[in-house]
Parts: structure tokens; sequence; C-alpha cells
């Protein structure tokens, strides 16, 4: 009688396990960023740059936040260079400039992606040419 209780136990147990880990969705995650580089200032003017986020199976991602940062100090309209992708996955960023120190020739901006339900673990940056 032990038996068939500790067996029924069991096979109660592994139907609820089963049923959990069918429930559990494969990650979401961004996969790849499609973009010019390197780009080239004209001063301190970068102009226009367009950025395409993919997700991990390589589709199109629209609504991601894409944020342009790093050294190069880069503004759009005087403020935080950011845009949200469209239905084709591209962000658009117009009338871009930088500020900088130095003499340098060359230098790099960052791309941070976020999007909810999505993991980030890339580390992309454009070159610029000064």
């Amino acid at each position: 009688m032990q038996l068939m209780i500790v067996i029924l136990v069991a096979t109660m147990c592994t139907a609820i396990i089963v049923g959990w880990m069918g429930s559990i969705e494969t990650p979401h995650s961004i996969g790849k960023l499609v973009y010019d580089d390197p780009v080239e200032a004209e001063g301190n003017t970068i102009g226009d740059i367009e950025i395409t986020v993919l997700d991990n199976e390589g589709n199109l991602l629209e609504g991601a936040t894409v944020v342009l940062g790093g050294s190069l100090n880069v503004k759009m309209d005087g403020g935080t260079a950011y845009a949200v992708t469209d239905s084709n996955g591209v962000a658009s960023f117009t009338g871009l400039t930088i500020s900088y120190y130095g003499s340098a020739s060359t230098g790099v901006i960052s791309i941070d992606v976020t999007k909810a339900g999505y993991t980030y673990a890339g580390n992309y940056e454009i070159l610029v040419i000064l």
C-alpha cells in the first residue's frame, strides 16, 4: 500500500513539473544591430544615423529604445540622443552633434538598446572619424 502511495505521489509530481516546464517561453533577446561604421564628422556635426535592431531570431524589432552616448558627448537637438524603432526596426537619429576635448582624430559613440521583455548583452560602438 505504501509503495502505491509513493508511486502515485511521484507520478503526480512528475505531471506537475512537466506541465510547468511546458509553459516556459524561450527568452527573448536583442540579437544584432545594423548601422554604418565608421561615420565621418564635419566639425561638431555628424548628421544622420540609422540603426536597425533585430531580435535573436533575426526579426525586425519594433518599439526598442536606442540611446547614443560615449566619450564624444553626442546630442540630438541639444538633448539626449535617443530614438524608438519603427515597424521596420529602424531608429533614426537626425541632426546629431558632438563635443569633445583635445585633438583626437577618432572617437566612439556607444549604443545602448532596451525593450521590455528583452535582454541585451551587446557592446556596440560606432567609430567616428573627426
